[in-house]
């Protein structure tokens, strides 16, 4: 992967990790479809279920960054901050 290519994803998972940082906790869990008393997964009320997706987002958006912007392609190792 080229160095372009990387900063490109980075920036990426950048603004998607913000977007579920905001939109975990934040308005979504104000939204009308959202916040029902009745359950709908697993006998969780959806409030639940929403902010879990979206912390399942963050864990993607970690794990992915791990994977191929923070990793040295030439030695497979995490490259240093230096």
């Amino acid at each position: 992967m080229s160095d372009t290519s990387r900063k490109r994803l980075g920036w990426f998972l950048f603004a998607l990790f913000a977007l579920a940082m905001i939109m975990g906790p934040g308005p979504g869990a104000t939204l009308d479809f959202v916040n029902q008393p009745e359950p709908s997964f697993f006998g969780l009320p959806r409030l639940y279920i929403w902010g879990i997706a979206w912390y399942f987002v963050q864990a993607f958006v970690v794990v992915t960054a791990y994977l191929f912007v923070w990793r040295d392609p030439e030695n497979g190792e995490k490259e240093s901050t230096r």
